[in-house]
């Protein structure tokens, strides 16, 4: 408030920032609101709006936070969930529109979520499993690498994409580990595919051809000068156009991590990137590479 800029720019920008600090006060409540607090509410008064806005948002971050990684606790919350805005659209007059409009998206997030719970059941249910054989077509940054080398290896898969904003934020953990553990046996793999990207030497960046109209040779030119310019020293594997490496893995989204034993069992699927889960991988790869006792849980 104590701002008072003279130029257009400089006023809008100082707009933006206040109307962002309302934004963030507004999800800050809502985080220290029980979600038992909120059902209260709309229990009390289910055609309040902004109440029913309130509880979408609120059921969204509780259940999506857990949904990859604890699904029966999501979907314990998300049941009850269900059958209260069944209640509610049961009993909501026809010709309010508002109404209608607002259980209409409480109703597609949580046909969103349930897709989520799915998703974590199934990633689960890849722990133990036998990791995947490589399907690749090309590799970059560094020498190609068979099966047979992964072999007595902790193998660390990255399904990233170059125009992926959460991929390159968890850059600085892929070059910490990559740093610390390659020579006592881990081996890092970035997958990523084919995107019709190519190097511009103005702008020193990965950007898309507007026409798709890049060769492999170029795209993979271009993965070589992304990782020089983020100091990444890993190996690249550009998957085959017909791979199945994201079916077995149940890739829904990226950065999507998984971790393999020496054994050749996966032992950790983590979605997103976030110091939650870097702390899970880094945990796991000194564990199985003998340099610490397993955590618990």
């Amino acid at each position: 408030d104590s701002l008072k800029p003279d130029q257009d720019a400089a006023k809008a920008l100082v707009l933006r920032l206040k109307q962002t600090t309302t934004i963030y006060t507004d999800a800050i409540e809502l985080a220290r609101t029980p979600i038992a607090e909120i059902e209260k509410q709309l229990d009390a008064t289910p055609n309040d709006l902004k109440i029913l806005s309130k509880y979408t948002r609120k059921l969204s971050s509780e259940i999506s936070s857990i949904a990859r990684t604890k699904p029966d606790e999501a979907d314990q919350l998300l049941v009850p969930a269900k059958d209260r805005i069944a209640k509610i659209k049961e009993a909501a007059p026809e010709d309010n529109k508002p109404l209608q409009s607002q259980l209409a998206t409480m109703l597609r997030t949580i046909t969103s979520l349930e897709r989520s719970v799915v998703q974590g059941r199934k990633l689960l249910a890849l722990i133990g499993k036998d990791a995947s054989s490589l399907d690749v077509e090309a590799w970059v940054n560094g020498s190609p690498l068979t099966n047979e080398d992964l072999k007595g290896k902790v193998v660390l898969l990255d399904f990233w994409a170059v125009w992926c904003g959460p991929c390159i934020a968890t850059f600085p953990h892929l070059r910490e580990w990559n740093e610390k553990y390659s020579d006592k046996g881990l081996v890092m793999i970035g997958l990523t595919r084919y995107y019709k990207y190519e190097w511009d030497e103005k702008t020193n960046k990965a950007v898309r051809n507007p026409k798709g109209e890049v060769t492999p040779e170029a795209e993979q030119e271009m993965l070589v000068k992304f990782a020089e310019q983020h100091n990444l020293h890993h190996r690249f594997a550009i998957q085959k156009k017909e791979s199945g490496l994201d079916d077995d893995y149940a890739v829904s989204g990226i950065p999507h991590v998984v971790v393999i034993d020496r054994q050749g069992k996966v032992r950790l699927i983590r979605i997103g990137s976030g110091d939650a889960n870097a702390k899970d991988i880094g945990q796991l790869l000194e564990s199985l590479l003998d340099l610490k006792p397993a955590a618990g849980g």
